[in-house]
């Protein structure tokens, strides 16, 4: 019995799948498959049942398991102790919305490299939703998300909020300067889909004053949204900071929303469960460079 055993066994219970544990131990999944006979074999117990592609853990495995999370856990102190940072074969996964991406992500990179130089950072630029559902799946080990997030499976420190603001460009807005929605309502306005944070925030200020805008154009990049809302064709809800520069040049005016637009609070986001100690460290090395100026 080893190790390398122990972990695949915890990560197969984990992720769901001999090829799932595979790809995040990088490693074959026929190495998956002898690791966990060979374990069997040292046991004399059957470990998982096998039906067509899926596996389901037998009763006396989940009876293991929970002394084999001791074992990996220890051993990824063990590490950590060792100065050996090992994080999924020294590859972390950290998945951010474009906001953060667009803020952080270069900052992010020079601090972990700075600390770990050995260390490789796979970037997950997603939607919130779709980030939260990796992280539970293992196929991230850290998520910064938007609020908020209800879910007891995962441990979340907050960073702080951001404020957003209408912006567009003059030749569209003409002598717009403070925004009601009903003032919104009938100019084309583009935006994030309907799963994205800060749709909601937009969505809740229109429903605040029971207003439905006429036209919405979807986009899935705010770089994108961004060059329509220059050109002239669109206004757009953006965070502040994105647009600082673009105010200050004159490329885009902001309008000042009545009532305020709400600010999306960020948080850090890991599994509850998580058994590594070191994407604890590297979480809270995010938490420190992705901190917002503004506090919730």
């Amino acid at each position: 019995m080893n190790i390398q055993q122990l972990e695949t066994f915890y990560w197969i219970t984990r992720l769901g799948t001999f090829a799932a544990a595979g790809e995040y131990l990088h490693t074959s999944q026929a190495n998956v498959s002898s690791r966990i006979r060979e374990l069997e074999s040292e046991l004399d117990v059957l470990l998982f049942e096998r039906i067509g592609r899926t596996v389901t853990v037998t009763l006396k495995g989940r009876e293991l398991l929970s002394h084999a999370e001791r074992v990996v856990a220890e051993a990824a102190r063990l590490r950590v102790a060792a100065g050996k940072l090992v994080v999924g074969q020294g590859i972390v996964r950290i998945g951010v919305g474009e906001v953060i991406a667009l803020r952080s992500l270069i900052t992010i990179i020079n601090e972990l490299k700075a600390r770990y130089p050995g260390l490789h950072v796979e970037f997950d630029v997603n939607l919130n939703a779709h980030l939260l559902t990796k992280l539970q799946r293992g196929a991230i080990d850290i998520a910064v998300v938007g609020g908020p997030v209800d879910d007891p499976d995962t441990r979340l420190v907050p960073i702080g909020a951001m404020d957003f603001v209408w912006v567009g460009a003059s030749t569209l807005l003409g002598s717009l300067t403070r925004v009601r929605p009903h003032d919104l309502a009938l100019m084309p306005i583009i935006s994030l889909s309907r799963e994205a944070r800060t749709f909601s925030v937009m969505q809740g200020w229109f429903a605040e004053q029971a207003v439905t805008p006429t036209t919405i154009n979807y986009c899935n990049s705010l770089s994108t949204m961004l060059n329509v809302v220059r050109a002239g064709l669109c206004v757009c809800m953006m965070p502040i900071e994105l647009v600082a520069a673009d105010i200050e040049a004159g490329t885009l005016r902001a309008l000042q929303p009545d009532p305020t637009l709400r600010p999306l609070t960020f948080f850090v986001a890991t599994r509850a469960e998580s058994i590594d100690p070191a994407v604890a460290d590297i979480a809270k090395i995010v938490v420190e460079v992705t901190r917002l100026q503004r506090e919730d």
